[in-house]
């Protein structure tokens, strides 16, 4: 058990990472939709996005099975799914979700070391651990889910009225967490708040997270390009290839510039992806869209869109030429870490 708390991140993390092919298909489906929708083809539209923002409504059952798979293993899927269908209708969404799933995995790694008769231990995991851990999830979920139903509640009123001072900080901090890690654990922190906004149809944290996804690979590029002693021949190699993936809103392609140099690149993309992220909220930007630059023709106020992105995209550029020292030969070993 110590080990399996120990462990809690990655259980996160997997339930996250399973969890984002289900965002990204919904996601996609309801953007696709509201294109269809302005060229006025309602009758694509309205299947479109009704099966998008089904797909949402899931969340806290897929969020519930894959944590606990990442607990359990297969036999925790069905009770984490079932434990989420709990979650959801009393209320307690995506932060119940996660905890039915934690539930619903602790709870099948215990069923599982109940020993069993050779002669019907195959009733074990086709019977036994699905019924006896649904039953115990549903009814301590149902137990213990209110707090979370409540906060949850808070969570989305405070969502919904958002504006001005509050807005911009959001921005700025869902920005600024998004380019910390590039598609680490605080980066998923970041994505999963925005995913729980996104399934109650709320885009501008959807917004914000263009600039910390789009700003770390760009403003490296952009940088490598215009003082390129600073940068070793591996990461003006990749400049291109970091340029094109931000631009379709890929924020690996900043991995490379910021492991050789985490103390001076990553303050530098966190920076410029804070202001872009605090702009967008300030110009009170949404879109349901993905995919970088895919989404500007297709978002109301994209010129402000635009705007607040390239003022961010400038200074994390900016900073990263007064960070960065220039590169000596012996900085230019493949892979040296520097500070």
């Amino acid at each position: 058990m110590k080990e399996k708390l120990l462990n809690l991140r990655r259980y996160l993390m997997t339930g996250v990472s399973y969890m984002l092919p289900f965002i990204v298909g919904g996601g996609l489906l309801i953007a696709f939709g509201t294109i269809f929708g302005r060229f006025g083809l309602e009758n694509v539209m309205e299947p479109m996005q009704k099966l998008g923002y089904a797909i949402f409504g899931f969340i806290p059952h897929i969020i519930g099975a894959y944590i606990a798979f990442g607990i359990a293993d297969r036999p925790g899927i069905a009770p984490g799914f079932a434990g989420g269908y709990v979650a959801a209708e009393i209320g307690a969404g995506f932060l119940g979700g996660i905890l039915a799933g934690l539930i619903a995995g602790f709870v099948v790694d215990a069923l599982k070391k109940v020993p069993f008769h050779p002669y019907i231990v195959t009733l074990k995991p086709m019977m036994f651990i699905p019924l006896v851990g649904m039953a115990i999830t549903g009814l301590l979920v149902a137990l213990i889910g209110q707090p979370i139903s409540s906060l949850q509640g808070f969570l989305d009123n405070w969502l919904l009225e958002i504006s001005g001072t509050n807005a911009v900080l959001l921005g700025a901090i869902l920005g600024a967490m998004l380019a910390f890690d590039m598609g680490g654990p605080i980066n998923k922190i970041a994505l999963t708040f925005i995913i729980g906004a996104y399934s109650q149809q709320i885009f501008g944290p959807n917004a914000a997270a263009f600039a910390g996804i789009m700003t770390p690979p760009i403003s490296a590029a952009l940088a490598s390009f215009i003082m390129p002693k600073k940068f070793t021949q591996v990461e003006k190699a990749n400049s291109l290839s970091a340029l094109f993936t931000g631009l379709l809103g890929i924020t690996e392609g900043a991995i490379p510039y910021a492991v050789t140099n985490p103390l001076r690149v990553i303050p530098a993309f966190v920076i410029g992806s804070s202001v872009g992220g605090a702009l967008i909220m300030a110009f009170n930007i949404e879109t349901q869209l993905f995919g970088g630059i895919l989404a500007f023709p297709f978002t109301e106020k994209w010129y402000l869109f635009l705007l607040a992105l390239m003022i961010g995209i400038a200074i994390s550029t900016l900073l990263l030429i007064l960070f960065k020292k220039e590169v000596t030969e012996e900085l230019e070993e493949e892979g040296k870490v520097t500070l």
